[in-house]
């Protein structure tokens, strides 16, 4: 039995820099919505949402990445996107919809649809709307990217105009508007890039304009830019206390002595020490560079032992 609820309404239109979540998630959909499906409704979709949040996630890894999004978002993101579409979208919540496909189902199959049919449409249906998405999450992240940094996600402005491009291209990021530019945004230039049959980011011409990518200048990171994120600036040796570089050495000597033990250790205690290791934290994933490595140590002392 769903449970109805209700979502607050908003009538203010909202925008990346402020309402970053809401833009991604599409607020409207969720709030037109008056109830959540249960698990049991939402469990034939949960593949649908794995495939396409994981490909999304690894397409745009870097872009999602900038702005502190992992996969395991991308994959919260896809699902809540489910609780729309079912709530709004669905055969079962479009009336005409479902009418007009159960007519062409008996139209083509000469028999009435069964619930696995509905489903199978369902299905399709909630493919196209997450792929929908997923595109608009990936572009509302590229401008939240704007707002954060202040530049496109991918390093690069772009232009276009009739007039030759200056020789000093930077110029065009302050003053493209005097020099007869305007802006273009990234994914028009690349399709149009493309359909130019050009594959790399020099200049090139369509019809009467110049089309023109200009690289943003790699800033160096300080000790200051890393206040406020989390991470420790006096992470090298080079800006560690000394207690924190006595602590540091001693840990690199602990290591070198339990190293150099293994190293002398006969070759069957060495393979099992790695088996015993790999068989106690394989199903872990805080370990799972270290099982890799112990893998791929075994490997070669087993090579070695059949030589």
């Amino acid at each position: 039995m769903r449970k109805r609820i209700n979502r607050p309404q908003s009538t203010r239109r909202v925008n990346t820099r402020d309402d970053f979540e809401l833009c991604y998630l599409r607020h409207q959909y969720i709030r037109r919505s008056t109830y959540n499906p249960t698990v049991k409704d939402m469990k034939p979709y949960f593949h649908i949402t794995a495939m396409c949040a994981q490909k999304t996630f690894f397409m745009y890894r870097p872009l999602f990445l900038l702005i502190g999004l992992e996969k395991e978002d991308i994959s919260n993101i896809a699902r809540m996107h489910l609780v729309s579409f079912l709530g709004l979208f669905s055969l079962e919540k479009m009336p005409s919809k479902y009418t007009e496909f159960v007519e062409h189902f008996k139209e083509v199959q000469e028999c009435k649809p069964q619930k696995v049919d509905i489903l199978d449409k369902n299905q399709a249906n909630f493919t196209l709307f997450l792929k929908q998405r997923m595109e608009d999450l990936v572009r509302i992240c590229r401008q939240k990217v704007k707002n954060i940094k202040g530049f496109t996600a991918d390093g690069f402005y772009y232009y276009y105009g009739p007039k030759a491009p200056p020789k000093r291209l930077f110029d065009l990021v302050r003053n493209y508007e005097k020099l007869g530019f305007r802006k273009l945004d990234s994914a028009v230039y690349k399709s149009i890039k493309k359909r130019a049959g050009v594959f790399d980011n020099s200049i090139f011409m369509v019809g009467d304009n110049y089309y023109i990518a200009v690289p943003i200048p790699k800033k160096s990171l300080t000790i200051d830019d890393l206040n406020g994120a989390g991470m420790n600036p006096r992470d090298t040796l080079h800006n560690m206390d000394p207690e924190a570089v006595y602590f540091t050495l001693e840990d690199d000597k602990m290591w070198e002595k339990r190293q150099e033990d293994f190293n002398g250790k006969p070759l069957n205690n060495k393979t099992n020490i790695l088996k015993n290791f790999i068989q106690r934290h394989k199903g872990d994933n805080s370990f799972r560079e270290e099982v890799k490595t112990a893998r791929k140590l075994l490997r070669e002392l087993e090579n070695e032992s059949t030589i």
